[in-house]
């Protein structure tokens, strides 16, 4: 049994930790970062923020054949084109990804020719895919449908979170912060990196991102990292300033804590659920019932220690019964 629950429980942080991503990159502010990111400077700087729209991530074929991607966002250019920046966020190298895009690609824009949205003088916009790669080994799987030799097909452009060169990265930027996240900021530099993250997320306006953000470290950044929350405990309360730095912040160790927290009642229950089980082998299911009374919500290790202890040196069940009693 205790297989199918292991193997439920990933299904849900993957479902949870893919989510965050979603959630996060619903979000324009983060789109045009991730577009600054990849994108030439000069291709860049012809692109007008204030055109940002989200595009449907769901496309049905001639023969009505179902494709859904994770994320699709257009911006105009200058001059009247648009740019189209499709999103896919993988915790796994994934060797049919440049086909999957083109795929995706071509579907986007029958879509958007089907309901007169394309490029004036009826041209295709220009499509730049981007895969957000987030996993632990390294990325070799292909990146364009290229065979050696032949000229360029169609590429997306690859952001491996975990070895990206943050140096490289843009200034005052949440993908470059984020990043910066994902390969251990948090515990390195902890108030540097969230003072750049709330400079460029600082502002009521980007009080539900900020939320979105702290919902992705929790999910996505924490539980790799439990070993040191006790010391991130210590840095991220050194709030010396005011106002949004001080609001993500507290938000981030708020969201550590609960984890952390979380963690610990759940590995004190198994400790205590493990004590009652060798209590009642070695003494019998009575004593196991009187000792699970006596230590059910105790969470001082110390004290279930001496418990253990007490199923180890004690002879009989009376010895260990009147070891439970309170002491005097």
């Amino acid at each position: 049994m205790a297989k199918p629950t292991d193997k439920r429980r990933g299904t849900g942080r993957a479902h949870r930790h893919d989510a965050a991503f979603k959630h996060l990159y619903a979000f324009g502010l983060m789109a045009w970062d991730l577009m600054e990111v990849v994108l030439p400077k000069a291709l860049f700087d012809e692109l007008d923020p204030s055109t940002l729209e989200r595009l449907p991530a769901e496309w049905f074929s001639a023969s009505l054949d179902r494709r859904v991607g994770d994320c699709v966002w257009r911006v105009r250019r200058r001059g009247g084109r648009s740019l189209v920046q499709p999103i896919e966020f993988q915790r796994r190298p994934e060797r049919l990804m440049p086909l999957r895009l083109a795929t995706y690609t071509a579907l986007l824009q029958e879509d958007l020719a089907r309901q007169g949205q394309l490029d004036p003088g009826g041209r295709l916009p220009l499509v730049r895919p981007v895969v957000l790669y987030n996993g632990v080994r390294p990325w070799r799987a292909p990146t364009s449908l290229a065979a050696d030799g032949e000229a360029a097909w169609p590429a997306f452009a690859l952001v491996d979170m975990g070895r990206a060169r943050v140096e490289d990265l843009p200034v005052n930027n949440a993908v470059a912060a984020q990043i910066e996240m994902h390969q251990g900021a948090l515990a390195q530099n902890s108030d540097g990196v969230l003072g750049r993250l709330s400079e460029r997320l600082g502002g009521r306006e980007h009080r539900a991102l900020r939320a979105a953000f702290v919902e992705w470290v929790r999910v996505s950044v924490v539980p790799g990292m439990v070993p040191e929350v006790s010391r991130l405990k210590g840095e991220l309360r050194k709030i010396a300033e005011l106002g949004e730095l001080q609001d993500m912040k507290s938000l981030v160790l708020k969201s550590m804590e609960d984890y952390w927290q979380g963690q610990v009642a759940e590995a004190r229950a198994d400790e205590r659920a493990l004590l009652c089980r060798q209590a009642g082998r070695k003494f019998g299911e009575r004593a196991a019932e009187r000792l699970s009374a006596v230590i059910d919500g105790v969470t001082d290790p110390e004290r279930l220690a001496e418990v253990g202890d007490g199923v180890i040196d004690c002879g009989t069940e009376a010895e260990f019964l009147a070891r439970l009693q309170p002491r005097g």
